[in-house]
This record gives structure tokens, sequence and C-alpha cells, in this order.
């Protein structure tokens, strides 16, 4: 019974580990990145595995967009074609999830102001700098 106890704290200690490792660092990146994917579902019709795994894929841009805002903060140059790129992989990852009626749905979602990339980042800046 000692040893089931020990192991179980144990196992407990390492989970927390991982979901703290692997948790939302900033909260404005974490909201941001929970509306943007609503959105995304009520644009795109997702449905819930959708949405899991299209959360995931707006958590990585948004954190690479932001570390990627913060090293090239006074180059706007090398700052804009290193989120292109982010913006370019995340949408390949994205068109394996989404049907091709999706992927139009996605096209016109983002032509609106809620779906532009770039103003996105640049809201989590101003936010992350207050």
């Amino acid at each position: 019974m000692k040893n089931f106890s020990l192991t179980l704290c144990f196992v407990f200690a390492l989970v927390l580990n991982v979901v703290a490792k692997n948790g939302p660092s900033d909260p404005v990146l974490e909201e941001t990145c929970s509306s943007v994917t609503r959105l995304m579902v009520q644009a795109i019709g997702l449905n819930e595995s959708e949405y899991i795994i299209i959360k995931g894929l707006n958590q990585n841009r948004l954190s690479k967009a932001a570390e990627v805002t913060k090293m090239y903060g006074n180059d706007a140059e090398m700052r804009n074609i290193r989120l292109k790129e982010i913006e370019s992989d995340f949408e390949a990852e994205l068109f394996k999830v989404l049907n091709s009626r999706q992927v139009e749905a996605y096209y016109a979602f983002k032509a609106q102001p809620e779906g532009n990339f770039l103003a996105i980042v640049q809201e989590v800046a101003k936010a992350g700098k207050k």
C-alpha cells in the first residue's frame, strides 16, 4: 500500500509537471487563441474534434508569432517575412484538417478583420506590453 501511494504521488507530480510545461504561459495569448478559434468555428463550421486540433494550431501559431515579434521588434521587414512563414505553415497544417467547403469558408474568414493574422499579432503585442 505504501508503494502504491508513493507511485501515485510520483505520477501525479509528473502529470502536473507536463501540464505546467505545455500550458499557456501568457493569459493574453490564451485568450486570443480561444477567441480566434471560436470565431473560426462559427465562420468555417468546425466540429468538436476539429476545434481541438485547430485550437492547438492557433496556440502554436500565436506563440511563435509572439516570439518573432519580440525577436524582430526593430526589424519590421524581417518580422513580416517570419510572420508570413508562420502563417504559411499554419495554413498547410490547417488544410490537412479541413474539407474543401471549409477551406473556402476559411479564405472568406481570413478576408475579414477578425481573421487577419497580422492584426491579431499586433493586438497581442500591444496587450503584452501593457
